[in-house]
């Protein structure tokens, strides 16, 4: 067990890159979390322990949210990951409070592995669209996901998740892939691929049409502030 009272928490600014012109287009914020010596905790493990108590699952969420806001790029689009199971009771409010104050904020939710989990992630929607932020669907295809017909008609933007690139020798997969990228142009959605780590696979980004790549090809770009923060777990 991880004694959450001892970390503190950061953050890490990925970009989201245009294939064409290799340009920034924006940031997606993810939460980091370092124990007392300094030493880098896997954040999942963080977010698993955290799963047991809905009220501190919030209480930690609401805070990364807060840090990440705070030490942004500025004047950059910046996305945010929110779990459904963080958004509950008194923290709804404010987290929506605290997002609504900031112009070019886009929150991704995720559909994880069952019906209940689906649920969560369409009523935070539409909760999100009724305060005026956009929205990404996050993990498009990963093995593990869900597809909620709802939410793919409805973001803003659709997040292909990097199991796609283990599809680029076959042609079915490749299809796939296109005409859902297809289906976003016609309907006025942008799409990120996530996962790029070679030229080649940047390349096939490219001959699909995608609008933003993501990956640790772009490393040397990735944002890591100085600045860090205890935990409060109350």
């Amino acid at each position: 067990m991880i004694n959450l009272h001892s970390l503190t928490l950061s953050c890490e600014y990925q970009p989201f890159v245009n294939p064409q012109d290799q340009s920034i287009d924006g940031y997606e914020a993810l939460a980091r979390f370092y124990l007392p010596n300094g030493q880098a905790i896997a954040p999942n493990l963080v977010f698993e322990q955290l799963h047991e108590s809905s009220a501190t699952l919030a209480a930690v969420e609401y805070q990364a949210k807060a840090f990440q806001l705070q030490h942004a790029p500025s004047e950059q689009r910046l996305f945010i990951n929110v779990d459904p199971h963080a958004v509950n009771g008194p923290y709804t409010e404010k987290l929506l409070t605290l997002l609504s104050g900031y112009q070019h904020i886009t929150v991704e939710i995720i559909e994880n592995t069952c019906i209940s989990d689906a649920q969560l992630a369409n009523q935070l929607f539409r909760q999100f669209k009724e305060a005026n932020i956009k929205v990404a669907l996050d993990d498009i295809g990963a093995p593990h996901s869900l597809l909620s017909i709802d939410l793919m008609l409805n973001v803003d933007f659709l997040k292909f998740d990097r199991y796609w690139l283990t599809l680029i020798e076959q042609s079915k997969g490749i299809q796939l892939i296109a005409a859902l990228v297809e289906f976003a142009k016609r309907t006025g959605k942008q799409t990120i691929l996530e996962g790029i780590e070679t030229e080649a696979q940047l390349a096939f980004a490219k001959s699909i049409g995608v609008d933003f790549v993501q990956g640790f090809l772009f490393k040397p770009w990735f944002i890591r502030p100085s600045a860090t923060q205890v935990l409060c777990l109350d």
